[in-house]
């Protein structure tokens, strides 16, 4: 059998994949592998834990838990030759959405077991790396309030945030520079993505890939509250970029400046409400097992 550590996140999924931990250590030993769980106590453990599996040249490591476990786990990996796999147990999953199309349990164990390591992009914000999804404004603010409200779950929790912001979030000025050109509005959002999804299967980057070298960028101008709900629609069908107030491209850095400071999310993990922003792409910085 193969020797398997697994940083284990027990209050992923608002605390419901704690209940999960002796199914997933039955059913990895089901496909021939040898776990060992490590489970987290407290925020940013999963990056020290990581970090001494990596510094012991550990060849693959598994994260159970949501995106946001998975960023904290990347912290310690990006560069490394340790390669990560992923057992998807959190509210969104968008991260294994965006790489294979799909989050189904089984499947993502039998790619632990038979998958081999592929070189995989990954994004720079504010000093931060990120696996899959950067938001700021009223998609980072959509965020904090899913973290903050306990009663919400999964793609329809995402939804609510998301109506709720629709009717209060007021517009901010937005100056973009990047390697694909310049530009300023009145903006709602902006977003630098590096896989397709976010929030729970929103499919804000229709055709991103985590491995061809760069970002997606995305900037939805202010529109009037009315008119939000319908863009909202458009947005997680992926029929959003084009419309007259979508700016879109593919970017290996980008320089955000806005009129006041905003919260902005990455892998679904809140940042520090900022004016100003610095986003740049590692192209096959990290490796993960798929």
């Amino acid at each position: 059998m193969s020797d398997l550590p697994v940083i284990f996140n027990p209050v992923a999924d608002r605390g419901r994949a704690q209940a999960r931990a002796e199914e997933i250590l039955a059913r990895l030993k089901d496909f021939g592998l040898h776990p060992t769980l490590f489970r987290t106590t407290k925020p940013g453990e999963a990056t020290e834990i990581a970090r001494e599996l990596a510094q012991k040249n550990v060849s693959l490591l598994a994260a159970a838990g949501g995106d946001g476990t998975l960023n904290e786990v990347a912290q310690a990996l990006v560069g490394t030759k340790t390669a990560l796999g992923i057992i998807p147990l959190g509210s969104g999953n968008d991260f294994l959405r965006s790489l294979v199309g799909f989050v189904d349990l089984s499947d993502a164990l039998r790619r632990l077991a038979q998958g081999k390591p592929k070189p995989v992009d990954v994004g720079e914000a504010n000093g931060r790396f990120y696996l899959n999804s950067l938001g700021m404004g009223i998609d980072g603010q959509i965020a904090e309030d899913f973290i903050r409200w306990k009663f919400l779950r999964g793609e329809l929790g995402y939804l609510w945030a998301a109506l709720y912001e629709i009717a209060r979030f007021g517009p901010f000025e937005l100056s973009v520079k990047s390697d694909a050109g310049e530009f300023s509005f009145p903006g709602l959002m902006i977003t630098v993505m590096n896989g397709s999804h976010t929030a729970g299967g929103f499919h804000i980057a229709p055709g991103a890939s985590p491995t061809d070298g760069a970002l997606n960028l995305i900037a939805i101008r202010h529109y009037p509250r009315i008119l939000r709900p319908p863009i909202l629609v458009k947005v997680r069908q992926g029929k959003h970029l084009g419309l007259r107030g979508v700016k879109s491209g593919l970017v290996r850095w980008v320089e955000v400046r806005t009129d006041r400071p905003l919260r902005v999310y990455v892998d679904g993990e809140l940042l520090p409400r900022t004016a100003e922003l610095s986003v740049r792409v590692h192209p096959g910085a990290l490796l993960v097992v798929l």
